[in-house]
Parts: C-alpha cells; sequence; structure tokens
C-alpha cells in the first residue's frame, strides 16, 4: 500500500505546481457540523476572448461532516469569467462567477457518487477567499447550498506582490 502512495503523490505533485490556486477551508453547508475543503485548479484554456473567460479543471476533497455530499470531486470542466479585464487588472479583490463540472466520489457508507454541476461566485483577497455556491447531483437527485472561507494561495496572493494582468 505504501508504494501506491508514492505513486499518487508523484502523479499529483505537478498539478500542484501547474495549480493557479490551491485552498484550504472550512465549509458551512445547511446540514453539516462543519467540513474542512481543499482544492486546487490549473488553467486549461486561457486565451484572450470578449467574454473575458476561460476554462480550467481541477480536484476538490471534503470530509464528510453530515453533508448531503462530500468526497473527492475530479472537475476535469470549471468555466470562470472574472466580468473585466480592467476590473481585474486594477482592483485588489478577485471577483470570478464560475460553472464547475465534475464527478463526485462519495467516500462514506450508502452514499452513491455523482455527476456534479455546480455554479459558484469566488472572491479573494491576498491569502483570504470566500466561495458560495450551490451543487446539482445530476444522477441522484440531491442538492446542498455551501459557503466556505478560509486561506488560499492564488491569484489573490500574485496581485498583492505584482502588478498582475490576467491575459
Amino acid at each position: 500500500m505504501g508504494r501506491l502512495k508514492f505513486l499518487f503523490i508523484l502523479w499529483v505533485f505537478p498539478l500542484f505546481c501547474y495549480s493557479q490556486f490551491l485552498g484550504f477551508a472550512g465549509q458551512y453547508t445547511p446540514d453539516s457540523d462543519g467540513q474542512f475543503v481543499t482544492n486546487l485548479s490549473f488553467p486549461a484554456y486561457h486565451k484572450k476572448n470578449k467574454l473575458n473567460a476561460y476554462i480550467s479543471s481541477g480536484l476538490e476533497y471534503s470530509t464528510p461532516g453530515g453533508a448531503k455530499m462530500s468526497g473527492l470531486n475530479i472537475k476535469p470542466v470549471q468555466f470562470t469569467t472574472f466580468f473585466g479585464e480592467r476590473f481585474f487588472s486594477t482592483s485588489k479583490v478577485t471577483l470570478l462567477l464560475s460553472v464547475d463540472g465534475g464527478y463526485l466520489f462519495d467516500f462514506r457508507r450508502r452514499s452513491k457518487d455523482g455527476i456534479l454541476i455546480t455554479p459558484n461566485l469566488y472572491a479573494d483577497y491576498k491569502f483570504f477567499f470566500v466561495k458560495a455556491g450551490y451543487d446539482f447531483d445530476v444522477i441522484n437527485g440531491r442538492n446542498q447550498f455551501f459557503v466556505r472561507a478560509g486561506i488560499s494561495l492564488g491569484m489573490g496572493i500574485f496581485k498583492s506582490f505584482a502588478k498582475t494582468q490576467i491575459w
């Protein structure tokens, strides 16, 4: 089992190095008693366009904590817009509107895996971020609202230290 963990770490390590966002947060959902969430995302398609949008991919892990849905969510598609290049470049706050699509491996007993569609709003300032959204499980008919707050290594940090432009 030790070799399998080592190989998994070697496989995931490049994702951490290439990620544009790495976050650690607490999460609130209506049915939970608190959860820990960690996530990372990395750009998949990032070309200048009129919608001020880009596509990224990522991973997310949440502990159970009583929520309807938790586990490992592999997100191959995250469609994100940052509203305006001027706002992004001049504001110290990063504001993003996203729709994520992914597959949730729910590790709890008697729980079902599912395909999640997650519209969400993200804001960060330096090391801190807040993300609110709604998970739709299109296979099992489950839904849950969430709010996350935590620390991140991402765009907010880069904007704090240097004049950052999205393109």
